[in-house]
């Protein structure tokens, strides 16, 4: 997981680009090779985001219940909107834009990896003393 902050905001009169953010950060991607899903409809970026991690060599996985490692937990932000973060098996991580405020009302979370068992990163697990370990499961 590296940390990639948003690059458009609602507050300069654009839509937000958490959901790229978040998929770079959990991917170790670059944030310009994520699709920006922030301009499409609430029926297309799904179907497009299917499309571009398969073309892309990742999987997506829709779940109600929290991954093991690094995923994108989605939510309403305390402004209304949807927005999505990193989590750690469940737990608030990184906010992308940076405010550390996350979501309030949590919805879902997505579960983005790459398909070739090789290029997995692995997961990761809080050792409760503040150290993020890698899972030797």
């Amino acid at each position: 997981m590296i940390k990639v902050f948003t690059t458009k905001s609602k507050s300069k009169g654009e839509n937000g680009n958490c959901l790229a953010a978040s998929l770079a950060s959990v991917l170790e991607l670059q944030i310009e090779q994520i699709p920006q899903f922030e301009n499409m409809t609430k029926d297309t970026w799904k179907d497009a985001l299917f499309e571009w991690a398969s073309k892309s060599g990742y999987a997506i996985r829709f779940t109600k219940n929290p991954p093991v490692g690094f995923a994108i937990g989605v939510g309403i932000h305390p402004e209304g909107e949807f927005h999505a973060v990193v989590v750690l098996n469940g737990e608030f991580f990184f906010d992308p834009n940076g405010s550390d405020e996350f979501y309030e009302t949590h919805r879902y979370y997505i579960d983005a990896f790459h398909t070739d068992p090789s290029m997995q990163i692995p997961p990761y697990l809080d050792s409760g003393d503040g150290l993020i370990v890698q899972n030797a499961i």
